[in-house]
């Protein structure tokens, strides 16, 4: 019984209790990066709050007052009577034709460390109302009375709107229509049609967000930046073009929308970003234990060196520090820069320690080019999108197949007799 515990059984063992106490340490560097995950997320809405958060417009609309009146009888100390009763109502005008051309300008604003993308905008809207609003059916409507509006926040603007109205310019204020909150300006209109342009000067954070509401719309948005993200809303762009620091987008929607929550617009999206880029590293982290842990196991088989499990468990720490060394590097240099950094520290650290335990150099240089393999593996993962869980899994699988390999004509019983005879001679 003792010369089975003595053998290549106890240190397979004695070396899977030091990966689980390693794994404990990647997940305690998991937790820290949550926790730093959940300040990068804290500070980014306190700067969308503070630029606006998500502009959201929708319109424009004409708001037309109207009076509704008719007839009620009644019967008044026995003889019938015939009284006009009256309502003040209203009717609202959905345009004919918009087209909205919208430019926006990227910055990136700052709590502390961490930094998000707000934007600022212009958007010059055309429109066209062709008005029918003749005295029909008891109604007769205000046409001097009528308001026109866009329904958006007023928190997002940053200057006054102006609106011409057939030719008149008029400065809009804050209105309450139809239980709407918007911008508008009252003017006077007639049958027929009425010619509209606005210009809207406007700030948010995340999202730009449009609710065509005429009967042909024609929306078209250019901004400088190079990720935008069009899914999420009602309508896709008809066109896009996008480059490597900018992109532009047209929708041709033909019909009006039935209701403000049909949309166009685009989100702010960061590729890759630092926590996601973060969060893809330590989950391929435990290859950075198992991987040098089966080098070194291979060490002790074809080299004949003897490692203590504490020499396993000092070299694990150093690959998980790596992770630690990244996080905290990165939210305050370059991620590129930083990860450089942590590799060489980590990989440099490690095989300098095998080469003095050991005596043999060519051990530390076997392990450094292990180390080069891994993190040049896992940078490459790391700056794709689309291909990193492909990229992953044939790793693994290419690391199982080489370890098969290398291990082939092992005979582990006999490996373990051997160890066990050794040590009780």
């Amino acid at each position: 019984m003792k010369k089975s515990l003595s053998g290549i059984g106890a240190k397979l063992i004695f070396i899977g209790v030091v990966i689980g106490l390693l794994l404990i340490g990647l997940l305690c560097v998991g937790g820290q990066l949550s926790n730093r995950k959940q300040s990068y997320r804290h500070a980014k809405n306190q700067i969308s709050e503070s630029a606006g958060g998500v502009f959201t417009a929708a319109g424009p609309y004409l708001y037309i007052p109207a009076v509704r009146t008719w007839y009620v009888e009644k019967i008044v100390d026995g003889v019938k009577v015939r009284e006009s009763v009256s309502e003040d109502t209203y009717r609202i005008f959905k345009a004919s034709s918009i087209t909205m051309n919208s430019k926006l300008d990227t910055e990136k604003r700052s709590v502390g460390i961490y930094s998000t993308p707000v934007f600022t905008g212009t958007m010059n809207i055309d429109a066209v109302f062709d008005i029918d609003a003749h005295d029909q059916d008891g109604y007769t409507y205000r046409l001097d009375k009528a308001v026109l509006y866009l329904t958006v926040e007023i928190a997002s603007l940053t200057e006054r709107p102006v609106f011409t109205v057939n030719g008149a310019e008029l400065i809009a204020e804050s209105v309450t229509v139809a239980d709407a909150h918007a911008v508008g300006v009252t003017a006077a209109v007639k049958n027929g049609r009425t010619a509209v342009t606005a210009d809207i000067a406007f700030r948010g954070a995340e999202t730009f967000r449009i609710s065509p509401s005429g009967n042909d719309n024609s929306l078209t948005v250019a901004a400088d930046w190079a990720s935008p993200g069009f899914t999420g809303f009602t309508y896709l762009p008809a066109k896009r073009t996008i480059t490597e620091d900018s992109f532009t987008a047209e929708w041709s929607i033909p019909f009006a929308p039935d209701n403000e929550t049909l949309s166009v617009g685009f989100n702010y999206i960061e590729p890759v970003n630092l926590y996601q880029k973060l969060d893809r590293a330590v989950t391929y982290g435990f290859l950075f234990i198992i991987v040098p842990f089966i080098v070194l196991f291979l060490f002790e088989i074809f080299a004949k060196v003897v490692l203590h499990p504490v020499h396993y468990l000092l070299s694990g720490a150093a690959s998980v520090l790596f992770f630690l060394l990244l996080l905290s590097l990165s939210e305050h240099i370059s991620f590129g820069v930083s990860y450089l950094i942590g590799a060489a520290a980590a990989s440099l650290l490690v095989s300098w320690y095998i080469a003095a335990v050991t005596g043999k150099r060519t051990l530390g240089v076997i392990i450094t080019g292990v180390f080069i393999l891994l993190y040049s593996y896992l940078y490459i993962s790391l700056q794709s999108e689309d291909y990193a869980l492909l990229i992953g899994s044939v790793f693994a699988f290419v690391i199982l197949a080489v370890l098969m390999f290398c291990t082939r004509k092992v005979d582990w019983s006999a490996l373990g007799k051997e160890k066990s005879i050794t040590q009780s001679d």
